[in-house]
């Protein structure tokens, strides 16, 4: 009991049965703060760089000359609030997780499965315990890498078949936010419908010059392939 309030845990199978599945959300303002190191000759000039590189959607990429040494997002606003719940659905079967809770699972496998070879690697007293780890080790890096499984099967394909991959990508305001496919690949954005000062000549495939800048490093792509499966289906299914 968490004071009045019965969790599904603890009640009858008949009165699990009643039960429905709500989904409940809550919001928090958050500030998202990221830092870097520029080299310059000024506060001023360090400034433009910076705001060239979010332009470019390169002050992310950590790199030697500019180092990313903050991303993180903050609460703002009274932390001691009472937090406000509300319902924002009823449903017969939980819907998909959504692409960041995804994200942070693969992430989670990827850390379990260093910390069990690190584990495997100084266990040198028990040869079954070191084995017990590598094979943890191995679940979670086939949960946090599912590409890596060797299955060379997809929705879009058979087994041994040469694969066709699937790409989602997600536009705000004209812009790519994120791209996630169904299997591994990097993707590079260019904008061809966009003047500046910062704009480059490219050579398309049929040998034209054309004018573009570019909008995003070159990325790898979110490998969702089971999320990617289930909204194309669901998308050209209306």
């Amino acid at each position: 009991m968490h004071g009045d309030v019965e969790t599904c845990a603890e009640l009858s199978a008949e009165q699990q049965a009643a039960m429905k599945k709500f989904l409940v959300e809550y919001e928090l303002p958050y500030m998202h703060l990221v830092r870097v190191g520029i080299q310059a000759k000024n506060e001023e000039s360090a400034i433009s760089i910076a705001d060239q590189a979010f332009t470019d959607c390169t002050i992310w990429d950590n790199t030697p000359e500019m180092p990313l040494l903050y991303d993180d997002y903050e609460e703002t606003g009274d932390s001691g609030a009472v937090l406000e719940f509300k319902v924002v659905g009823e449903y017969q079967e939980w819907p998909e997780p959504e692409v960041c809770v995804k994200i942070i699972e693969r992430d989670a496998a990827a850390r379990r499965a260093c910390e069990h070879l690190i584990a495997a690697h100084v266990c040198s007293n028990s040869a079954s315990v070191r084995e017990a780890l590598l094979q943890s080790a191995l679940e979670e890096a086939h949960a946090a890498m599912p590409h890596l499984s060797g299955s060379t099967s997809s929705s879009n394909g058979t087994a041994g078949s040469e694969a066709k991959p699937t790409v989602v990508a997600w536009l705000e305001g004209g812009i790519v936010q994120w791209m996630a496919s169904d299997h591994p690949m990097r993707y590079l954005v260019l904008d061809a419908d966009t003047d500046g000062n910062d704009s480059m000549n490219v050579t398309m495939e049929n040998g034209s010059i054309a004018e573009v800048i570019r909008t995003s490093s070159t990325v790898l792509a979110d490998h969702l392939p089971e999320w990617v499966t289930k909204l194309v289906d669901e998308v050209e299914g209306q």
